[in-house]
């Protein structure tokens, strides 16, 4: 894994890069004549192996538990078809509920992905809350951007839908529904009924 000094280089001209490369290490300062080139560092990159736990405490965890502080957070599976998106979001058994006692390929147990384990950390939260002043409200879309179209998979006649921007509520997906839901199994449902919805 990378730590968070370690970048990686993408470019276009891969002959370029290399040629640069060489050219710095002979006279030292900046590589000149590469294009469409760019740098990213990474928090986290998980190899093959990653478990589905560990891909969720190191790239997830964060951003799901931030919501329940008041902050707006959005984790996105992107890539080619064939990739690992759907397992990763939802796991093996996809769209279902997760079953006890699975052992995932990491050697851990349980191969939920993404999704269950933020809904459980959600739903765990909110019932270990003791307080009396506090209450919530869940409420759930699930949406498709394919081909560069948005859909509602849960409404599924509302396609070409608008990503917005409005002062008070933040950026949203105009005409997006959403569902209040009071527990796992009410997600579970939701996302069982929108999969037969996905392109896939």
């Amino acid at each position: 894994a990378l730590d968070s000094t370690q970048q990686l280089t993408l470019s276009e001209n891969l002959h370029a890069l290399t040629a640069a490369r060489q050219q710095q290490g002979a006279e030292g300062g900046a590589p000149a004549g590469i294009y469409a080139t760019h740098q990213f560092t990474f928090d986290h990159v998980h190899g093959p192996a990653a478990s589905q736990e560990s891909v969720y405490k190191h790239s997830a965890k964060g951003a799901v538990m931030s919501t329940l502080e008041g902050y707006n957070a959005t984790i996105i599976a992107y890539g080619p078809t064939g990739t690992g998106k759907t397992y990763t979001m939802e796991g093996p058994e996809s769209t279902s509920a997760p079953a006890s006692g699975h052992v995932e390929r990491g050697g851990g147990v349980d191969g939920h992905g993404i999704i269950p384990r933020a809904i459980q950390d959600i739903f765990g939260y909110i019932s270990n809350d003791t307080s009396a002043s506090r209450k919530y409200l869940v409420r759930a879309s699930y949406l498709q951007i394919y081909n560069e179209v948005i859909s509602d998979l849960l409404k599924p006649e509302r396609t070409n839908l608008m990503i917005r921007e409005e002062k008070r509520r933040g950026i949203f997906v105009e005409g997006l529904s959403e569902w209040v839901v009071r527990s796992t199994a009410e997600i579970y449902g939701l996302m069982q009924r929108g999969a037969a919805q996905r392109a896939v």
